[in-house]
This record gives C-alpha cells, sequence and structure tokens, in this order.
C-alpha cells in the first residue's frame, strides 16, 4: 500500500490513554423486536433474550454487529484507500485486517487496516468501542414481551411447508432500553464513522434482530450526554468533561465535520 494510505495514528494504541468517552442515551422500539435466545422456552418455541428480572434486553454484542456491518457496506461504497476509508472483508480468512499465518502475528503492519477495523477492532486489534448491554427500563409496569404466530413457508415452492405454524416472542413497540457506548482513545474521523453508523439505525435504514423483513427491528435513538476524561485529569482528580444534550450534538457533528475534511481533503 501506497504510504500516503498509512494514516495518522496506529490503531494499536491502548498503551497510552489519550482520552476516554462515554455516551449516554436511549434505545426506543419503533417497531416489534425480536432477538433470540439459544432455546426455546415453555411458551414460545423461540424466545426472546431476558435478564435474570425476566425483562428483555439487547445485547452489546448484537448492537456493535449491526453497527459494524452499518459501516462497513457505507465504507465499500465510497472506497479510498488513500485517505484510509476502505473495509476489509472481516470474515475472509486470508484478507481481513490482521490475518497472519500462525506464528507470524508480529509481521502484521497494523497501521494499514481498514477504517472498520481500527476502531472496531482486528483479529489482532482490540476494539476501540465498547458497547454495554441494553437493559430494559422497568417502570412496574405489563410486561412488553408479546406472542406472535409464524408458518414455515418452502422458499422453492413459495407455499405453507407441512403446514408447520410456529410461535415466537417480540418485545413491544415504545419499550426503552439504556444505551451506553465507550471509546477508548477516540480519533475525530473515526468518531464521524461512528456517529454516522449509530444514525442509520436511528433513520430506520438498518434493523436490530431477527425477522427484520417482516418490519421488525426498527429502533429510535436519543442521546442524552457524554463524558471525556484524559490521563491528566484523571492524575489531577479532576472530573471529567461532560456534554450535555445540545454540547453533545455539536461534537457529533464536528466529528462528521473531521470525517468530511479527511474525506475531501486527499
Amino acid at each position: 500500500m501506497n504510504t500516503s494510505a498509512r494514516l495518522d495514528t496506529s490503531p494499536a494504541d491502548f498503551h497510552c490513554l489519550d482520552g476516554r468517552l462515554r455516551l449516554q442515551g436511549t434505545i426506543v422500539t419503533r417497531t416489534a423486536l425480536h432477538i433470540g435466545a439459544a432455546d426455546g422456552g415453555d411458551i414460545a418455541e423461540m424466545p426472546v433474550l431476558k435478564d435474570g428480572r425476566g425483562l428483555p434486553f439487547i445485547p452489546g454484542a448484537s448492537l456493535k454487529g449491526v453497527l459494524r456491518s452499518t459501516l462497513e457496506s457505507l465504507v465499500r461504497a465510497v472506497e479510498d484507500r488513500t485517505c484510509g476509508l476502505w473495509a476489509c472483508d472481516s470474515l475472509d480468512e486470508k484478507t481481513a485486517c490482521g490475518a497472519h499465518e500462525q506464528g507470524q502475528r508480529g509481521k502484521v503492519d497494523v497501521a494499514e487496516h481498514c477504517a472498520i477495523c481500527r476502531v472496531l477492532g482486528s483479529r489482532i486489534v482490540s476494539s476501540h468501542v465498547r458497547i454495554s448491554d441494553a437493559m430494559m427500563v422497568y417502570d412496574d409496569g405489563p410486561s412488553p414481551v408479546e406472542l406472535r404466530d409464524g408458518v414455515a413457508i418452502d422458499r422453492d415452492l413459495g407455499v405453507v411447508s407441512g403446514a408447520k405454524k410456529y410461535q415466537f416472542e417480540v418485545v413491544a413497540p415504545g419499550t426503552v432500553f439504556d444505551l451506553e457506548v465507550f471509546v477508548e482513545n477516540p480519533r475525530p474521523w473515526l468518531m464521524g464513522l461512528i456517529s454516522i453508523g449509530w444514525d442509520q439505525i436511528a433513520d430506520g435504514f438498518t434493523a436490530v434482530g431477527g425477522f427484520t423483513s417482516r418490519g421488525l427491528g426498527r429502533v429510535g435513538l436519543e442521546w442524552k450526554k457524554g463524558e471525556m476524561v484524559t490521563a491528566r485529569s484523571l492524575l489531577r482528580g479532576d472530573g471529567p468533561t461532560v456534554w450535555d444534550l445540545e454540547e453533545l450534538t455539536q461534537q457529533r457533528q464536528q466529528w462528521r465535520e473531521a470525517l468530511s475534511q479527511r474525506v475531501g481533503g486527499r
């Protein structure tokens, strides 16, 4: 790769703390949501994941996977390696960022990682983004879990397959979950990518969970505040820099502008 394609800093920068960012908000289901548990339940063949309280939750891994796939498809459509805006095939054993033969890990040049792997992690570099499980905000109301009926379809013939009927659980529209996102050493232009990814989810272009072709999985995002700490502020005993909603909105716009400048300035 041409040296101009190498980015400003290595993604393997966890040895030095520039800053830690925390974003807080809520996820609100716009349509029903299904994120299935591994095993069937007594009531439905396809239950939703529930916590120890018996309330549904959205795994952070599910949210991160949706965010990653959204950004990969977006970046591949406008690939520009001269400014580092490209996405590898993370499932390809030979070409994915960080792919290496046994015993050759030390020879991988992490400076040549794609934009997505730089921020969301590769086979040898940890993710800079950590998304907590989104726990349901409980208000002592009725359970938001509903039952729905489904019928198995023969995809080749387009007809009902053996008249097989089944039931699956969904989380009702209007259910609220807490959202908390942590970012280690955030880089403005990469945070611009992350912001766009969340916007795509909030705008309904990317759905969460299963049965999305049936209209399930649309969620809304409402950001509340952000916090940033640095090594110096921690060592001095200072509190974090806190952004309220208006300040966070401005900050997210600055991240998008940093991305735009990087793309347009090469």
